[in-house]
């Protein structure tokens, strides 16, 4: 039994809160957040023409009458894995459980002068979550995921002429963590992992700050060029962790089992999490009726290299994960066609790099490369409203685990999303 007694110890220190931060990534860095912007590839930061600017580029609002913006998305996303060979093994297929994501943006700008503008903005910048079947062969990595991260978000804008803008402002982020998984330890009887047992860990929410800046210029013949900054912003959580434990029939390894785990408790885990920092370049031309724009955002994603765990009430518990993470690429393109003063099109295109080596690919987060087309339309409502709405559908390649999973859980990710939004935009 003391051989049970070393692996519980080393099961736990390898997984009791380490998958939370795991699910980080481009797959749950948001940009949903004006359905205008997305409908365009998410190509907005050089057009930036209403309140949804101060996330895409807050320098805009200091060429924008006073006014706001809100608005929701929703999100589904499937993903199916094929196991292979060793574990789960060829044949094997799960599918994920269907959810939906409703991340919701609100933006208010108004003048102080004729120069200076002010706004705030409030958006979901990180969040989504996995949730895979109960019983499902990965179970010991997780079952459930859910993050929610929502940035506070002002900004001033001064107009330094006619054609130029820049603008500075502070990030609040405001998040909250949760996972749920089985817990497996090796049955010193059957030589077999048995699960002895499922630990949810949560935190309340916990705040982190950081900052941005940008610039827009008008630089004629319809040309703009836009470009913004947003700081890292790190966050320290310190959660609980809430154990249950299942009977395995064997009543002296039980006991064991129950002696190292602490079953009815809620001990204390810490760790920290550094959300990478975000660059934009944009350059638009718009024409009387056509609109076009490209925008690069890069993401230095290179800061998660590792995550220190600390469980002070169980020292043998604390652990170090490598992750390995890389900073990332996002290309966008949009294209606007304005139909009639009353209704304007929108089309795009994007291709996301994904910062997550193979070696830290799991059912946390099966994050891949991805491709996505979007399609939207802007309704004016009155001569002061417009209703935007905004489709992406996002296609990621196929993910393989090529055989270096760290857990020994191999196989392939195929995954898709869809994302239908609309934002609400009312000028004064």
């Amino acid at each position: 039994m003391r051989k049970a007694r070393v692996v519980l110890l080393a099961a736990l220190a390898a997984c009791l809160l380490l998958a939370p931060a795991s699910s980080f990534g481009a797959g749950f860095a948001l940009f949903e957040h004006g359905a205008r912007a997305v409908a365009l590839g998410g190509a907005f930061g050089a057009t930036a023409d209403d309140p949804t600017a101060l996330y895409f580029n807050p320098a805009g609002i200091a060429f924008q009458k006073a006014g706001y913006a809100m608005g929701v998305y929703f999100i589904t996303e499937t993903s199916t894995f094929d196991g292979a060979n060793p574990y789960p093994g060829e044949g094997y297929s799960v599918d994920m459980t269907s959810q939906i994501f409703y991340p919701v943006h609100a933006y208010y700008t108004s003048e102080i002068t004729s120069d200076l503008h002010w706004g705030i903005g409030i958006f979901n910048p990180f969040g989504l979550g996995t949730w895979w079947p109960s019983d499902y062969a990965g179970k010991y990595l997780t079952k459930r995921v859910d993050l929610k991260v929502f940035d506070f978000n002002p900004n001033l804008s001064y107009k330094l002429s006619d054609a130029f803008a820049v603008a500075v402002g502070v990030d609040y982020f405001y998040s909250n963590l949760s996972l749920t998984r089985s817990i497996g330890v090796i049955n010193p009887y059957t030589q077999q992992v048995a699960e002895v047992g499922q630990v949810h860990l949560y935190t309340p929410y916990e705040g982190g700050w950081g900052w941005n800046a940008a610039f827009l210029g008008k630089l004629g013949s319809g040309v703009s060029l836009g470009g913004s900054y947003r700081s890292h912003v790190k966050i320290n959580y310190e959660g609980k962790a809430s154990f249950t434990q299942f009977e395995t029939g064997y009543a002296d390894f039980d006991a064991i089992v129950a002696s190292q785990i602490p079953f009815g408790q809620e001990p204390t885990g810490t760790t920290t999490v550094d959300y990478p920092w975000e660059g934009r370049l944009a350059l638009a031309w718009h024409g009387e009726k056509w609109g076009v724009e490209a925008d690069w955002v890069k993401m230095g994603w290179s800061s998660f290299k590792e995550l220190p765990i600390t469980l002070p009430d169980y020292p043998d518990l604390s652990s170090v994960r490598y992750e390995g993470y890389q900073d990332c690429s996002t290309y966008r393109l949009g294209v606007e066609y304005k139909h009639s003063p009353d209704i304007w099109w929108q089309f795009g295109a994007l291709y996301d790099e994904t910062p997550v080596p193979v070696e830290s690919v799991t059912p946390l987060l099966p994050d891949a490369e991805r491709k996505g087309i979007s399609i939207g339309a802007t309704v004016a409502l009155s001569a002061k409203t417009q209703l935007q709405i905004g489709y992406l559908y996002l296609k990621f390649s196929d993910r393989s685990t090529e055989g270096v999973n760290p857990d020994g859980y191999e196989g392939t990710y195929k995954t898709t999303a869809n994302l239908i939004g609309f934002t609400l935009v009312h000028r004064f």
